[in-house]
């Protein structure tokens, strides 16, 4: 995420997308209420026909939708501003939704910005790109690829052109050589990009075979990635296409994500079992944590910042309590096992710095 342009005093931020995480923070930090300004398409009357105008319009936000895997954040709400032109057309105060993607920018406008949100889009701003190169790689060919913020870059392509399988020792031996080649092309693509993620892709045997030669290549080191496997029908580029089709890319980023949400609840569900009263759940016991300033993390689902009217309020000044009094804040994807833990637990817990008396 990149700050274009922030004003304190009207509460209004102009922000570029860089990524699908952007989207995600957009998503919980965007509420009801928010007024958001971006470049859309509306349809238009034109004598008996309807068409498409692009233009820049305002609205005042209703509902959010976030889309996983597609890589696009749907924001509805009533039009409060339209291009002057169009003024005459009625639009304002019909319902209009915009699309945001990658690579779009929006101005956001809220009537106070917390703390927490002022954090999470600095984070996203700071955030070290994750990376991830597919290797793709059958018994004719292999192919290496680093994904982009804004698209997929073949680095190389090797011809594996092994021997027919009667001559097997002939074979063997010309995999082998294959092997290495493809291993040294793969761990310099790795150091050469800083990626952390590696998916292999390809029909079942070859790639499990490479796997577990790479797995021994980076067997005790420090620098070894998040290896993920996916079966495809094809190696080479072909095999790199048809892996990102079946959405291996951002299943593999968003397990590496939510590594920290699974620490956490791990950290909770061990407090809970261990340390009677250094932990609390449920709106109510945590409300009392964070006045008494005992919170240490908060622990809160995605689907609750959603909520509206007092849910909403209370949750935003049990942010407030823990943010003014030192603690921090996780938010959890529901979409995960770790949500799914926490939603179990009302949605939101927190781990304590000191017992509470409820």
């Amino acid at each position: 995420m990149k700050i274009l342009f922030w004003d304190e005093n009207t509460g209004t931020m102009k922000l570029r997308v860089e990524s699908q995480d952007d989207l995600w923070v957009l998503y919980n930090i965007i509420k009801e209420g928010d007024v958001v300004y971006a470049k859309t398409t509306r349809e238009l009357k034109v004598g008996k026909s309807s068409v498409r105008k692009p233009m820049t319009l305002g609205i005042k936000v209703k509902k959010l939708e976030f889309q996983p895997f597609t890589e696009r954040l749907r924001i509805r709400g009533i039009i409060i501003e339209e291009p002057e032109k169009y003024e005459e057309r009625g639009l304002r105060g019909s319902y209009h939704t915009i699309n945001l993607d990658i690579g779009r920018e929006l101005v956001l406008i809220k009537e106070k910005w917390s703390k927490h949100t002022i954090n999470k889009i600095r984070e996203a701003c700071e955030k070290t790109r994750l990376g991830a190169v597919i290797l793709s790689v059958d018994d004719e060919e292999a192919a290496i690829a680093v994904i982009r913020d804004y698209g997929v870059e073949i680095i190389s392509e090797i011809a594996l052109k092994l021997p027919g399988k009667m001559e097997a020792d002939k074979r063997y031996a010309a995999l082998r050589e294959r092997l290495k080649d493809i291993v040294e092309a793969v761990t310099n693509t790795m150091r050469n990009t800083s990626s952390k993620i590696l998916i292999i892709a390809g029909p079942s045997y070859m790639r499990e075979k490479v796997a577990n030669v790479i797995e021994k290549e980076y067997a005790g080191k420090s620098d070894k990635p998040k290896i993920y496997q996916e079966n495809t029908s094809n190696g080479g580029v072909r095999g790199v296409y048809e892996a990102i089709r079946r959405g291996s890319i951002t299943r593999a980023i968003c397990d590496y994500g939510i590594i920290e949400e699974s620490k956490l609840i791990a950290e909770f569900l061990e407090l809970l079992t261990k340390a009677e009263g250094m932990v609390a759940y449920g709106l109510d016991e945590v409300e009392d944590a964070a006045k008494a300033g005992a919170v240490k993390t908060l622990l809160i689902l995605d689907e609750m910042l959603h909520s509206y009217g007092e849910l909403r309020e209370k949750l935003e000044e049990i942010i407030r309590e823990v943010e003014s009094k030192g603690g921090k804040m996780k938010i959890f994807s529901s979409l995960h096992e770790a949500g799914r833990q926490l939603k179990s637990f009302g949605g939101i817990a927190a781990i304590l710095r000191f017992k509470v008396k409820y």
